[in-house]
């Protein structure tokens, strides 16, 4: 059997065990090397101007498709079925007057009456990313590029051109694509472009205090970013149906698998606007800062990065230690983290991962399979819980970004300093 024949015989396994149940209806081109798939509840004109990025975008040498999810849980009235039937009707009326270009077609996928339970982001996504997983078996095209943006996230030109590009290295099978989310202009407030401002500094800085650690997988993760193969998709076990934080938990199963990274040669452009659907991410923060529940400005210590460095910089001393010496091992560490290490028994877990590692390499791989992402988190937490104040964004941002090259920074307020950020990003991906 052929590594190809292989593949599709994993696509296969996973479609047997996630078989899509909202189809779309028309037949797929054996020429499609990318499918994009945009979730869309309650959308008008913010899903037109995204297609129109799309359309507009210069072509790939491979046929595109776009999946626009329409979806409608099963508690919603009949009035939000019909304004999902007037957004498809705006969406055939779009492809009408604009006439996409040859090489890209657009889908609609009828999504409706969802179950309450599981109904949000992560449901959405799935449906759009199972069905074209389905549409990429179809043509024997394991290695097929699925991209996941939203409704409100245009693209630049390069788009398609971009992502071709990075996936024609074998070796690449996902990644982060850059993004930069609008600062000024007149479509929402001045609040709205000063929280965004923020809570884009906040994403990055987050990030790039995360690399100082040391730590592997500090990538972004956000939704309308993720570009994957469909082959790893399934391998990662495809998109959770979680109602919120469904990119997060995603991209954590999906990073270990390897070949993933940055994408910086061109832009996606999430929208600022606040939203009510979600707990958190990036609506539900600027919602809460412009209702003064959780205002942005502040952030994770950066000592608490301090201590997660040194951690992580003795970690290899963890393969043959006797376990039972694992509590005096820990007070070379600094006082939070040695009391996160004791009191969420993590010997326990360096046990097992001992057990099962015969190599450096592959200890130090499960040694971050187990203190991943989510315990980074639950660290942070519970540090700045018991021990750290937050940090003034503004101060924190600085500091980092002024360890991560040489010579000061001549910045005076966020936004420019948010600037320097997306610079840095760009030249060093």
């Amino acid at each position: 059997m052929t590594t190809r024949e292989k593949s599709v015989k994993l696509l296969d396994h996973y479609l047997s065990k996630h078989k899509p149940h909202y189809c779309v209806e028309s037949e797929v081109n054996p020429e499609v090397g990318i499918i994009v798939v945009i979730p869309a509840y309650l959308e008008n004109e913010l899903i037109l101007n995204t297609l129109y990025s799309l359309i507009s975008c210069e072509p790939p040498s491979v046929k595109v498709e776009v999946i626009v999810v329409l979806n409608t849980s099963e508690e919603d009235t009949p009035a939000t079925e019909e304004k999902q039937n007037e957004c498809a009707e705006s969406i055939q009326k779009f492809i009408k007057k604009e006439i996409p270009p040859v090489w890209l077609s657009i889908q609609l996928q009828k999504a409706y009456n969802l179950r309450k339970k599981h109904f949000g982001a992560g449901l959405a996504r799935k449906t759009g990313l199972d069905e074209a997983v389905r549409r990429f078996r179809k043509i024997e095209r394991p290695d097929g590029i699925l991209a996941c943006i939203d409704a409100d996230s245009p693209v630049a030109p390069n788009y398609f051109q971009a992502l071709e590009k990075w996936f024609s290295k074998p070796d690449n099978h996902g990644g982060t694509v850059y993004f930069e989310h609008p600062l000024k202009g007149s479509e929402y407030s001045p609040e709205t472009y000063e929280a965004i401002t923020l809570y884009e500094l906040h994403l990055r800085y987050y990030v790039e205090a995360l690399k100082q650690t040391g730590f592997p997988y500090a990538f972004h993760t956000i939704g309308s970013c993720m570009v994957f193969r469909a082959l790893k998709y399934v391998q990662a076990g495809g998109m959770p149906k979680k109602q919120a934080g469904e990119d997060f938990y995603f991209l954590q199963k999906l990073i270990p698998l390897g070949g993933f990274g940055n994408l910086t040669e061109t832009t996606v452009y999430p929208s600022p606007r606040p939203s009510d659907r979600v707990i958190f991410g990036t609506g539900a923060s600027i919602k809460q800062h412009l209702e003064g529940t959780k205002e942005q400005g502040s952030t994770y210590n950066p000592a608490a990065f301090d201590d997660l460095k040194l951690f992580f910089s003795k970690a290899h001393e963890l393969k043959d230690l006797d376990v039972s010496d694992f509590e005096n091992w820990t007070y070379d560490l600094t006082g939070p983290l040695r009391s996160f290490l004791l009191n969420s028994d993590f010997s326990k877990e360096v046990e097992i991962i001992q057990e099962n590692s015969n190599s450096q390499k592959t200890f130090l791989k499960r040694f971050f399979g187990a203190f991943n992402a989510f315990k980074v988190v639950k660290y942070l937490n519970y540090a700045h819980e018991h021990f750290y104040a937050k940090s003034e964004l503004f101060e924190a941002a600085l500091l980092i970004l002024e360890r991560s090259a040489t010579g000061d920074y001549d910045v005076f307020d966020e936004k420019e300093l948010l600037m320097e950020y997306r610079k840095m990003e760009r030249e060093l991906g």
